[in-house]
């Protein structure tokens, strides 16, 4: 094939970059569904997960180099950063997510070294929760999802203050999970545009709407009912549902 520059500039045309900054990140912990609503905006930087292949080194014959053979995966951890409200409440929120781990202590009004409402492993159903990365196109469009299954806040980082800076506080969180999904939706892929549709019937007027990077939205005014779902969620089941 020869080369030719301007196959280059035609692919980055068609299909342009991923940016670093459009994105953003979904709690889903044992606190609330309102609390975590407003964590998907406090975002600073985020990862999106790696994964590496363990290996052994085999030889299939008594001759020649070895073989490296995959048995398994290791994932590691990853570090979400955090805009803090002036009251920290995101602070609070990982604060209680960890006291419902091992019993920190920290909100504990007890005094004495052997209190048994303190210091107490729980149980990991009780705290696994789910970290999700979605990431957006230019133009606001999903392009991918990267979740973190079975996840939770293991660190919570200093947080420096100081007179001679008052620029914004953030919380650095690094999380441990099992294992990530995820999907993507390509450029290319049909249905991702704007849509809408209208029609009149026994029943009364109906109504959709799709919008790239909110999703679709219903209305029906003989049963009065407007429904909206992201990504093909409806917004209350996003919580404990993947779009997969």
């Amino acid at each position: 094939m020869t080369f030719n520059v301007q196959n280059i500039i035609s692919s980055l045309s068609k299909q342009g970059f991923a940016r670093t900054s459009h994105f953003e990140v979904q709690m889903t912990g044992p606190y609330g569904l309102d609390a975590e609503r407003d964590m998907l905006y406090r975002a600073d930087t985020a990862a999106l997960p790696g994964r590496s292949i363990t290996t052994v080194d085999t030889k299939f014959t008594n001759y020649g180099p070895m073989n490296k053979v995959p048995y398994g995966q290791v994932y590691g951890d990853a570090t979400v950063t955090f805009l803090l409200s002036e009251d920290m409440r995101e602070k609070e929120y990982f604060e209680i997510w960890q006291d419902k781990m091992v019993g920190t202590g920290a909100f504990t009004q007890s005094q004495s070294r052997f209190s048994n409402a303190t210091f107490n492993t729980k149980y990991f159903d009780q705290y696994a929760g789910i970290v999700t990365i979605r990431q957006y196109g230019a133009g606001g469009e999903l392009r991918s999802i990267h979740s973190l299954v079975e996840a939770y806040p293991i660190m919570l980082g200093e947080i420096q203050m100081g007179w001679g800076d008052d620029s914004p506080a953030k919380l650095a969180v690094t999380f441990a999970y099992r294992y990530y999904r995820v999907v993507f939706q390509k450029q290319d892929q049909p249905g991702l545009g704007l849509g809408f549709s209208f029609g009149i019937g026994p029943n009364g007027i109906r109504g959709s709407l799709r919008i790239p990077g909110l999703g679709n939205f219903n209305a029906d005014t003989a049963l009065g009912i407007a429904n909206a779902n992201i990504d093909g969620l409806p917004f209350a089941k996003i919580r404990s549902s993947l779009p997969f």
